[in-house]
């Protein structure tokens, strides 16, 4: 199974929050699987389509965003508060089709981006994609 992390490099504390909730899972369910991060910028993200950072997600679609705020929150780790100052951008990559960091790729599907989601909801995804055999 492949799993990869699209993020900054080096990492936020989105990005560092969704690989190491990533390995805890593994590490759950007694499963191995190829785990990897990868940058935003890189070829090999920007193949799955327009793929940036929230900040470049708010200069895209003219979001405004109290930046002190997310630097302040960012400051101290990850934390549901970062993803909810951050949810605007996240909302606009949705509807526009792009992709926002970090990004969790189980083989080649999406299932999540431009938030962390919790742990089960990893577990699960990984499990599917076992199921599935789309590792």
């Amino acid at each position: 199974m492949n799993i990869t992390i699209i993020g900054v490099e080096p990492p936020c504390p989105r990005c560092r929050r969704l690989y190491d909730l990533s390995v805890e899972a593994l590490r759950d369910l007694g499963t191995h699987a190829d785990l990897k991060k990868i940058a935003f910028n890189s070829g090999e993200a920007q193949r799955l389509g327009r793929t940036g950072t929230a900040h470049d997600i708010a200069q895209w679609g003219d979001i405004e965003i109290d930046w002190d705020t997310v630097q302040g929150l960012a400051a101290t780790g990850w934390s549901k508060d970062l993803d909810t100052v951050l949810m605007p951008c996240k909302n606009r990559a949705d509807a526009e089709g792009w992709l926002m960091t970090p990004v969790l790729l189980i083989g080649e599907q999406v299932v999540c981006m431009g938030y962390v989601p919790d742990k089960d909801y990893i577990k699960e995804n990984i499990i599917k994609s076992m199921q599935e055999g789309t590792q």
